[in-house]
């Protein structure tokens, strides 16, 4: 998008050929430079150029950022050839109070840069560059633009020097100038006032006496046939309630830019709809329908009704509709507009209540919203049809090929369509973007960082700018006349996964008034319920204009997180605790807008930090029991540093905990030692020993099989000083985890039994399952099958009964190959298939994989018997 402010280069501002005139352009050298400041022995002059050629020089000795460097060079230099320009050869006497003001401004600013310049130039050193690259360019361009504001103030200044020299009289006859200028304006506004109510006055005399005198009426020519995708049978089932019954009356209903007037016309072209009405088809673009008598007219004209003596319109309408042998049908497209005149409403209804009431007249209308208008007095053919909504995937990428069959095959093209929710206005804007160059990534792109303005076009209708035509619903009289529709849309909009309805008083306690204005909004067709009533969602478009347009106020926003914090601790809990299934469940329906909500706190200089910290930490917890994502962890830990928390080793424990369930274990080693470090800090031993634990599963997926036993039996011994035994169970189990993959399965045996019986102890039903699920795994290796496939069985029931399906998976795994190693093949085909399923279901790439692998194996060996 076109940027309003300027290029780095002096050379389009005026300040450049005074910069030419005196040392021959921008680009000069620092030698010239410093010797036209050695024309002047003004002491302040002297110090705002010394300033400006510091800059100069460390901005061309920094060797990251060349871009950004090189248009701050040119600027400084530009400015302080200005600088000398206007002051060079004067002697300080002469120099105005006001200009030497500006020229110590302008040494502030330049000393300003100087000490981010020296912040850089550090940064750019050795491994540093890479790391601040990206901040070191914005403030680079901070440092321009600091410059660029300065020179205007600069030259503004020494013009007046230059033009006025009685300062005091300047200032009094700028005053007197001002106040008539004032005066000017208030009598300018007055009479603008005036003019306009004349001028309404005018009109409504005209429109109420003389509806013949409205010269610019639109066009009522109906518009071509349009092409419409995915929404044939929606146009199949209008056409079949056309043909239900003389005098139908349909209406179809949804929110801005869903296509609802292509729908409508596609009904109105189609050669069942000519063949019965032929050319009695007429078209009211009430769009233009800005007034009752506009209207009236406008249907007037749609239906060629010649003008009369009479001064009733609609009774010239009835008339010409009654006298009709023929059916006719008409198309009100756009009927919001009239439908919502400030106290006319009544009026319009009676309008379509009479062309209705005409058995040979059918109508279709296309209204923004959700609700049928004088449903009181109108009988709407049934079934009614359904409230338009977006397209499918596949229409929606049919749709964008049509205007842009280049994009076709781009693995990226559905990405882009699901970010705008498949909206038919969105997809046609960004085809025709498409077609005009863009790519497909770079739409995508630009869509994160600008939403519904990439769509927006200058002085654009609702038929060609996304935001115009959400304004319009926003704009509807009922949303206008409720102000907690607004606050509710920007609370909504910071869901992105909709908000459940069970919830929402939680959510904003200070919009007592929620329930009323969620029937506005639902009017408005701004939001939707879901499939199952349970949630309220909003398109991607809308959101992302609520967004941009009409923020949360800080008040509601913290009201709003405070509820997703309560939500969050719940994800302490572990797959061994009983409540565990059903706060998975819970929490699996709130991760979207949990994320949504941690990463904007997370982000937030206002927000409540500790209480966003926590929230993120217990939250990550959950993620690593159920489908392990780091995007959470890794902002609670930046936050936890920043501000030295006591939580900061918690959240680098399951920062660790989570790389390593991705098997990323060399991010999560150094994580763990720092962990466990940090813990031992505040003496936290038993917290430590436990990192200890992780470090020793660590290096045994490394194969580092001493170093494994030396960490876990150091951390066990420390567990059982400090008198935790399920803790120290846990190690035991994973000795005996280090041991199998070592292959010494009685020795992998041994440990199991052990750590189920200490497990049993204490009451951990969890782990005595893990550790039955991992000695069934043994069993079956050391050939005792019948022993293994019970373990495993007994393991695999117990875990669906936590709702622990990686666990459960991993036992029909271990069943696959305890029924291979038995070499029943098509019974261990089934188990890998169960499992392959279930660990897609959960993520779990390791095992999926080797599932892959198995399977494949075994039906190589099937096909050869």
């Amino acid at each position: 998008m076109a940027s309003s402010r300027p290029k780095a280069s002096g050379s389009s501002s005026s300040f450049a050929s005074a910069g030419t005139a005196i040392l021959g352009g921008a680009h000069v050298s620092l030698t010239l430079l410093e010797k036209a400041m050695d024309g002047t022995n003004i002491p302040f002059v002297k110090g705002v150029a010394g300033a400006a050629l510091e800059v100069i020089k460390i901005a061309k000795a920094i060797q990251t950022n060349r871009e950004e460097c090189n248009n701050l060079v040119e600027r400084c230099t530009s400015l302080l050839i200005v600088i000398l320009g206007s002051l060079v050869g004067k002697t300080e006497d002469v120099i105005p109070d006001y200009l030497r003001r500006g020229v110590e401004r302008l040494t502030t600013n330049f000393n300003e840069v100087l000490d981010a310049l020296r912040i850089i130039d550090k940064r750019a050193q050795k491994w540093r560059a890479l790391v601040y690259y990206i901040e070191n360019g914005e403030k680079l361009k901070e440092c321009s633009e600091k410059l660029y504001w300065a020179m205007e103030e600069f030259q503004v200044t020494s013009k007046v020097s230059s033009c006025l020299k009685d300062l005091e009289r300047y200032e009094e006859l700028r005053e007197g100038q001002k106040k008539i200028l004032e005066s000017t304006q208030e009598l300018q506004k007055g009479q603008k006032e005036v003019q306009d109510g004349l001028f309404e006055v005018r009109e409504a005399i005209k429109q109420q006496n003389d509806p013949n005198a409205l010269s610019s009426m639109p066009s009522t020519v109906m518009p071509p046939d349009p092409k419409i995708f995915g929404r044939e049978e929606y146009v199949g089932k209008a056409i079949k309630l056309l043909f239900s019954s003389t005098g139908a009356k349909i209406a179809i209903l949804g929110p801005g830019g869903m296509g609802k007037t292509s729908v409508a016309l596609k009904i109105i072209h189609d050669t069942l709809v000519i063949e019965r009405f032929g050319e009695n088809r007429c078209w009211v673009p009430c769009e233009q329908a800005t007034s009752v008598p506009l209207f009236i007219e406008l249907v007037a004209k749609s239906l060629n009704i010649p003008s009369s003596s009479s001064n009733d319109r609609l009774a010239d309408i009835i008339a010409f509709l009654k006298s009709s042998t023929s059916l006719i049908i008409l198309l009100l497209d756009n009927f919001e507009t009239p439908w919502d005149i400030e106290g006319q409403q009544s009026t319009v209804a009676d309008v379509l209540t009479a062309i209705g009431s005409i058995p040979s007249v059918s109508f279709i209308i296309t209204m923004r919203g959700t609700q049928h208008p004088s449903s009181n007095t109108i009988d709407w053919t049934k079934p009614r049809l359904s409230i338009l909504s977006q397209l499918d995937l596949d229409a929606a990428e049919e749709a964008f090929l049509k205007i842009s069959p280049d994009a076709e095959g781009d693995p990226e093209l559905r990405v882009l369509l699901q970010k705008v929710d498949c909206m038919p206005l969105a997809i046609t804007l960004m085809a025709k973007l498409s077609e005009a160059g863009e790519t497909v990534s770079d739409l995508l792109e630009q869509w994160n960082l600008e939403r519904t303005r990439l769509l927006d076009q200058p002085g654009g209708d609702r038929r060609n700018s996304i935001e115009v035509s959400i304004k319009l619903s926003l704009d509807s009289r009922s949303v206008k006349g409720n102000p907690d529709a607004i606050r509710l849309l920007s609370v909504l909009a910071m869901l992105p996964a909709g908000a459940a309805l069970i919830r929402l008083p939680e959510m904003c306690p200070s919009i007592p008034g929620w329930k009323v204005a969620l029937r506005v909004l639902r009017g408005a067709a701004l939001v939707y319920d879901s499939a199952d009533k349970s949630r309220i969602r909003m398109l991607s478009p809308i959101q992302s204009y609520i967004l941009l347009h009409y923020p949360l106020e800080q008040g509601p926003l913290n009201e709003l997180r405070a509820s997703y914090y309560k939500l969050a601790p719940e994800g302490q809990t572990s797959p061994e605790d009983p409540e565990f299934k059903d706060v998975s469940k819970a929490l699996a329906g709130e991760e979207t807008n949990m994320e949504a909500i941690l990463m904007s706190a997370l982000h937030d200089a206002n927000a409540d930090w500790q209480a966003a910290l926590s929230a993120g930490l217990h939250y990550s917890m959950y993620l690593h029991h159920g489908q392990p994502r780091t995007e959470i962890i890794v902002q609670t830990v930046r936050v936890g540093r920043e501000m030295q928390s006591p939580l900061l080793p918690h959240c680098l424990l399951w920062h660790a905990a989570i790389v390593d369930r991705q098997r990323r274990f060399d991010e999560a080693e150094p994580l763990f030692e720092e962990a466990r470090d940090e813990f031992t800090k505040l003496g936290d031993m038993e917290n430590a020993a436990n990192c200890s634990g992780f470090l020793g599963a660590l290096f045994r997926g490394r194969n580092q099989f001493d170093k494994a036993l030396a960490a876990l039996r150091e951390a066990r011994a420390t567990l059982l000083e400090l008198g935790d035994v399920k803790n120290a169970a846990w190690n035991l189990l994973d000795i005996g985890q280090t041991f199998y993959k070592q292959g010494d399965y009685k020795a992998a045996c041994s440990s199991y039994e052990q750590a189920q019986s200490e497990f049993t102890s204490v009451g951990d039903r969890f782990g005595s399952l893990r550790c039955l699920s991992s000695l069934g795994a043994a069993l079956g290796f050391q050939g005792d099958h019948d022993a293994a496939e019970s373990a495993l069985e007994e393991a695999r029931v117990g875990f669906m009964e936590f709702g622990a399906f990686h666990n459960v998976a991993f036992c029909l795994y271990y069943l696959g190959e305890t029924h291979f190693l038995a070499s029943n093949y098509s019974s261990s085909l089934v188990k890998f298939e169960e499992a392959l399923a279930l660990a897609k279901q959960v993520d779990d790439l390791h095992i999926a994989e080797n599932c892959e692998v198995w399977i494949d194996k075994i039906h190589g060996l099937l096909e050869t018997e």
